[in-house]
């Protein structure tokens, strides 16, 4: 496997993943999907672009990757250990979420989703939500269409 191609599969699972929690965050939406946590992020997307905030998730994605594939990649194989990278990412996901809760990074409009949600579960869950995607993508789509 391609380290470039799993990064970019997982900007792409990211981007799309950002898109539906876009949609799932509106009233009408909220009505079939009622979750206050997911309710939350409307404030954070209602000033952005759908594909302005897309771009941020999917990037987001990508920095939480590239360093957890180098410090995983010193000691084991990231295709080989996806069980294993998995967690990992899971746990470096987690702390990266937390620092961006802290850091303020995405501004105010996240504090109403950090305040009901918390900091850490989520953003270590998503991560790990994108990889596990892309792999499946990139071990049995790929092929199929090359």
């Amino acid at each position: 496997m391609n380290t470039l191609t799993f990064l970019f599969i997982n900007f792409i699972v990211g981007f799309i993943s950002d898109i539906i929690l876009n949609d799932l965050s509106r009233k009408p939406t909220a009505l079939l999907f009622p979750s206050k946590i997911i309710q939350s992020l409307n404030i954070y997307f209602i000033n952005k672009s759908i594909i302005q905030a897309a771009i941020y998730a999917g990037i987001t994605v990508v920095i939480i990757l590239i360093p957890t594939i180098l410090l995983f990649n010193m000691y084991f194989n990231v295709f080989e250990n996806k069980i294993l990278f998995t967690g990992c990412s899971f746990v470096v996901g987690f702390i990266a979420d937390i620092i961006i809760d802290k850091m303020n990074i995405f501004g105010n409009t996240l504090k109403p989703f950090y305040k009901l949600a918390g900091s850490g579960l989520w953003g270590g869950l998503a991560i790990a939500f994108s990889i596990v995607i892309s792999y499946m993508i990139q071990i049995y789509l790929l092929p199929i269409l090359l």
